[in-house]
């Protein structure tokens, strides 16, 4: 059992920086004439052809139980498809850190829905961490200066839709696991985003070879490799635990924003990130106490 949680940690941090290298490549994309809904299409359809051998190899079969896809299509919607499209749509309005930190309001998230939702017991610490989370977030807001409303509230919704997906992934009770169930995730929400590309006229495909092979190479890392390993720690450890090391996605996202990008950061918004960073692993720390006193081994 201990070995699964080591591993559900691995996993969840390994996930945390691709993710946090991603508004990198994102951006590099977007150069090349890609939109945002366009790549999250791209992003999922170039990793199906590894994920359904990785699944072949692992399971020996693509085939899962019929009453496990309302599900799997749900959590698709809404981690996958809507999730990643107005994330990747903030990119274009403000920067890729503070979009990354705004969008990790999503932890504090996950905790009050378990109180709210699934009637887990209110902790204090749990709490206090959440008001500290809110106030590292409105920090990034600097008086006197413009912040682009409509970015901060794609970047925002997006932390609400990635809790949503969260506490559906947790609650995720068929005996589908691994890569199988990355692939049809994957394959759903490719579905998905393609109709929403051609309803909406944004399938805006590269118009380079290198833009292809980037495409190619993000699809890769993001889909095949960080989605996969989030979605084993959720499994792992749960959701609570795998949102929380999770935050080490936004300290590589604005490390990558000044080396990459030399994007601009405030003492506001290096003191914001801190606070989210330390509301995150306050929630770990009571939530690994509160295992530790209860003796229990892990789970959301």
């Amino acid at each position: 059992m201990k070995s699964n949680i080591y591993k559900g940690y691995i996993y969840a941090i390994l996930s945390a920086v691709i993710f946090g290298c991603m508004p990198l490549m994102a951006k590099y994309i977007y150069a090349d004439g890609v939109s945002p809904m366009a790549l999250v299409f791209l992003r999922n359809l170039l990793a199906l052809p590894s994920l359904a051998i990785l699944a072949w190899m692992q399971c020996k079969t693509l085939s899962v139980p019929r009453a496990s896809l309302p599900s799997m299509g749900l959590i698709a919607l809404i981690g996958c498809c809507v999730t990643p499209i107005l994330l990747f749509s903030s990119y274009q309005y403000i920067a890729s850190g503070t979009a990354t930190v705004f969008h990790f309001i999503y932890p504090s998230i996950v905790v009050v829905a378990g109180i709210v939702f699934l009637k887990k017991k209110a902790q204090l610490g749990s709490i206090i961490s959440v008001i500290i989370c809110c106030v590292g977030v409105a920090l990034f807001y600097t008086p006197g200066q413009p912040l682009d409303p409509l970015g901060s509230f794609f970047a925002l919704f997006s932390g609400v839709t990635f809790a949503t997906y969260v506490l559906l992934l947790s609650s995720f009770k068929h005996d589908v696991t691994g890569f199988l169930f990355t692939f049809y995730l994957t394959l759903m929400a490719t579905v998905f985003t393609l109709i929403a590309c051609i309803v909406s006229g944004n399938l805006n495909l590269p118009g380079s070879l290198m833009g292809w092979l980037m495409c190619l190479i993000f699809a890769l890392l993001v889909t095949t490799g960080a989605v996969m390993l989030f979605q084993q720690a959720t499994f792992l450890i749960g959701g609570e635990r795998a949102s929380i090391l999770s935050t080490l996605e936004p300290t590589t996202s604005v490390i990558v924003g000044i080396l990459v990008f030399h994007e601009a950061v405030s003492g506001r918004t290096v003191i914001g990130s801190v606070l989210v960073i330390l509301a995150s692993l306050l929630i770990a720390v009571f939530d690994m106490k509160s295992q530790s006193k209860n003796n229990i081994p892990g789970g959301f």
